[in-house]
């Protein structure tokens, strides 16, 4: 592929952006309170925005998911996040680790990215949709151009 600024071709820029949104899902998980988040921080946290979500038919689905599985949920969503970040920033079964972001993400933006009937439960709705939104335009370049091409582990193992 062509050099962009004479430096690196297109293909290594799109490694370099794989690889930086493989980092983003690890700090992810790195920057909750684990302890309070697998203690049911999350849950009850989701349950409160599913409590103050638009649409009763979603809250319904969500609040029945959760609260029937709140043991294990935490344990998902880190687990999700965590091997959606690896995946990318080594550059493994990367279309699949993309198609897994782009699920994750479209799901925070459908609790956490619709404006709450009660807004002091998430103020920040508007900052979750432009951040899952780029994440998702990030994914989606990175399964369309073939990231996993260069500086990755499906390159050296010839998958994909």
């Amino acid at each position: 592929m062509q050099d962009i600024f004479g430096f690196l071709s297109a293909s290594h820029w799109l490694a370099i952006l794989r690889i930086a949104v493989g980092l983003w899902w690890i700090k992810s998980v790195l920057h909750k309170p684990l302890r309070k988040f697998i203690e049911g921080g999350i849950v009850d946290w989701t349950i409160s925005l599913a409590d103050n979500h638009p649409v009763p038919a979603f809250a319904s689905v969500i609040k029945s998911m959760v609260g029937k599985n709140r043991s294990w949920f935490p344990y998902l969503v880190i687990a999700g996040e965590a091997a959606t970040g690896i995946g990318l920033t080594l550059g493994f079964l990367t279309p699949i680790s993309a198609l897994a972001g782009i699920f994750l993400n479209l799901n925070y933006l459908a609790l956490a990215g619709v404006k709450p009937k009660d807004r002091s439960v998430n103020p920040a709705y508007q900052t979750e949709q432009g951040q899952n939104l780029m994440m998702i335009a990030a994914e989606v370049i990175l399964i369309v151009l073939a990231s996993g091409t260069v500086w990755s582990l499906d390159s050296l193992l010839g998958v994909f």
